[in-house]
């Protein structure tokens, strides 16, 4: 992502705003399994600490900080995970970032900036697809597994379980007993191995650059030597 300046990024930061307001209904009015709710808490603290981060580089980069500050402190407060009053002032990101669309002339201009840059909407796809993912599966497996007396019965051991299996880890974890737990599992491997192809596609895609960008700089070299 390339700042707060990239639609991609802009893009993200609703999606996650719609996302935690959206966790926020649903622990205030429909969940009612504490467990459940500690989940979508544990990942509410990861999204915080983004908004944090995106709150932090955004004053940095401020001509007037005392400008930004002037609306910047509901990000800051809203931000602060476990208290949610404070939580509904990430209204204010989506407004921002709908301010931001808005200015954009006209979808046309968003579509032509998704496909000049095919790294950047490929790796807004996979963070959507594996944050979904890991969210869904972190409170489905809990709520399957607890019906037959499963290890798997707190926030903690589901979100282990569904990160190890995203990441293939090999190693000793809460195995799930139900069909439907077996079956995430299997879509939670496969979503992993995307995201390792992926990730190693795009380590390879930098060293090709790199030694383009090496090529240009001898091949320029040459012609200025040639020159003289």
């Amino acid at each position: 992502m390339k700042g707060k300046e990239s639609p991609l990024y802009n893009i993200v930061l609703l999606f996650l705003s719609v996302y935690v307001l959206s966790v926020l209904v649903l622990e205030s009015f429909f969940i009612r399994d504490s467990e459940i709710k500690q989940v979508l808490q544990y990942i509410d603290l990861g999204v915080c600490l983004f908004f944090l981060s995106d709150f932090f580089v955004n004053l940095y980069k401020a001509e007037s900080k005392r400008q930004y500050l002037k609306w910047g402190w509901i990000n800051l407060v809203s931000s602060i995970p476990a208290i949610d009053a404070l939580r509904w002032g990430r209204v204010s990101k989506i407004v921002r970032v709908l301010r931001y669309l808005r200015a954009i002339k006209s979808m046309r201009v968003l579509i032509q900036g998704l496909h000049s840059n095919k790294y950047e909407t490929l790796t807004l796809c996979v963070f959507l697809v594996v944050f979904i993912s890991f969210t869904l599966s972190s409170a489905f497996i809990l709520d399957l597994e607890r019906a037959h007396n499963s290890a798997i019965d707190t926030a903690e051991s589901a979100l282990w379980w569904a990160f190890l299996n995203i990441m293939n880890a090999k190693v000793s974890t809460s195995v799930a007993i139900s069909s439907e737990g077996v079956l995430i599992g299997l879509a939670l491997n496969k979503i992993g191995l995307l995201l390792f192809v992926y990730m190693n596609s795009m380590f390879i895609a930098w060293l090709i650059n790199q030694k383009r960008d090496e090529l240009e700089k001898v091949k320029l070299q040459r012609q200025a030597e040639e020159v003289r």
